[in-house]
């Protein structure tokens, strides 16, 4: 059986709405983790590189592009992806006007704040 390297959930669904997660996020403040805004523009990319930790993204506007291991993954506004401690991964911003979204980090353990469906 092949490893999982990541999961790709849709914020909509698990939230239902954006007040929902607003508040979720909100909460992850307080509980020590570190909550990024980030924006990069077309054509940027972020090198080949691998964490301790478990690293969610939450793409707001635009679309990301991750190589995570041998899996190419286009992301899109609404979408979360958790990638796996250790997995060697890069991300790419194809498309006009680059993307706008969260990293979302722990910084104790390897916790994954969306459970597999």
């Amino acid at each position: 059986m092949a490893t999982q390297y990541y999961d790709i959930q849709d914020s909509r669904r698990i939230f239902g709405s954006e007040v929902e997660l607003m508040k979720f996020l909100k909460s992850l403040l307080i509980k020590d983790y570190k909550i990024y805004e980030m924006q990069n523009e077309q054509g940027t990319m972020v090198p080949y590189h691998a964490h301790a930790f478990t690293e969610t993204i939450l793409v707001l506007e635009g679309m990301m592009r991750l190589i995570i291991e041998e899996d190419i993954i286009d992301v899109y506004p609404g979408q979360i992806v958790t990638i796996q401690p250790f997995a060697i991964h890069l991300a790419a911003f194809p498309q006009e006007g680059g993307a706008r979204f969260y990293l979302l980090f722990a910084e104790r353990g390897r916790q994954n704040l969306f459970p597999s469906k």
